[in-house]
């Protein structure tokens, strides 16, 4: 099936979503795209310039692909949170600076697998950003988990009122106790220090015990400052880790953030339109939670087709950042949505 003035098959658009979400660029999709349907066999794939075409199918065609795996509410149990910043070289001037985030949030339900629960880009990974990444969705979890994240904590106060519990992930809890011993020459496997460390932040009773332990050490300056630094806050956390649904770490949320910076690749600085870079990103939340299946992308377009009679409706230009005149370079010059 081919939809009224398109070029492309249905499936020939499905298979290229799912290029997409698995890291292949708009340009290479479109080259792809080209040579597997007929008018490829005439005109060479190095006549596509851009993906032009291909970032209107993400306009176009994402939302439906989509629909069946939409989060509607939060996760009742756990919700972990964690950010990544996307960072450029001014061509001008050679300074670094962040060009945009993504904000990430991996469910743990009571009922159904836990799942990369949603994926946004942002100008910013500040405060006011995860306080609209959080708003988006009704329900609450019983705990959030994350990393000592000012703007997540915060957010997260703000959002439910300080009726949900933060967690800081364990696993970076100990990865930074152990290089507080490291510093001190103290982190041998099988010492005392070190087994006590592993379960320190499991009760409050471990808890204490390790921190009566390194006090009364001699040395170990610098895992005394840890644990000073952190008693107050485990002494809180560890005695209501038994009360909290019993996900503890952000691993499986830091694994779906690598395969997102893969997929966006060196690319980020060309990467400009917000909507359209989400829409990108509900590929890769979907190829990560495993529904990047051509079979059921070509059913879902090929039934959105069919109820529109075949003339589906166009939105990639409702999607487009507007132009603005620059007066320095005297022309027209697309404006960001995305870029901070």
């Amino acid at each position: 099936m081919t939809p009224w003035r398109f070029e492309y098959l249905v499936r020939e658009v499905a298979e290229a979503l799912v290029s997409l979400g698995r890291g292949m660029s708009y340009t290479e999709v479109a080259k792809r795209a080209r040579m597997e349907a007929n008018v490829g066999r005439f005109e060479p794939a190095g006549q596509v310039k851009n993906g032009q075409t291909v970032a209107e199918w993400v306009a176009d065609f994402v939302p439906v692909v989509a629909a069946p795996f939409v989060e509607t509410e939060w996760p009742d149990e756990t919700l972990v949170l964690d950010s990544t910043e996307f960072m450029g070289t001014n061509p001008r001037t050679g300074t670094i600076k962040q060009l945009w985030s993504v904000l990430a949030a991996w469910g743990y339900p009571s009922e159904g697998p836990p799942r990369l629960w949603r994926l946004e880009a942002a100008p910013h990974d500040d405060g006011p950003a995860w306080d609209a990444f959080l708003a988006a969705l009704p329900g609450a979890p019983a705990s959030v988990v994350c990393d000592r994240d000012y703007a997540i904590i915060g957010a997260v106060q703000r959002r439910w009122g300080g009726k949900v519990p933060v967690h800081l992930s364990e696993h970076h809890m100990w990865s930074k106790g152990l290089a507080a011993l490291r510093r001190d020459d103290a982190s041998e496997y099988g010492s005392g220090l070190n087994d006590l460390l592993a379960d320190a932040l499991h009760s409050n009773v471990s808890w204490n015990l390790y921190r009566d332990v390194v006090n009364a050490t001699a040395g170990l300056p610098n895992t005394k400052r840890w644990v000073a630094h952190w008693n107050k806050r485990m002494q809180a956390q560890t005695l209501r880790r038994d009360q909290l649904p019993a996900h503890y770490a952000n691993g499986a949320i830091e694994a779906s953030i690598a395969t997102t910076r893969a997929v966006i690749g060196r690319r980020a600085w060309t990467l400009r339109n917000l909507p359209r870079m989400n829409l990108l990103l509900e590929l890769v939340r979907l190829r990560i939670n495993r529904h990047d299946d051509v079979r059921s992308y070509t059913t879902a377009i090929r039934n959105h087709v069919e109820a529109a009679a075949g003339d589906v409706p166009r939105t990639y230009r409702k999607i487009m950042d507007p132009k603005v005149w620059d007066a320095a370079d005297e022309r027209w010059v697309r404006t960001s949505s995305l870029h901070a």
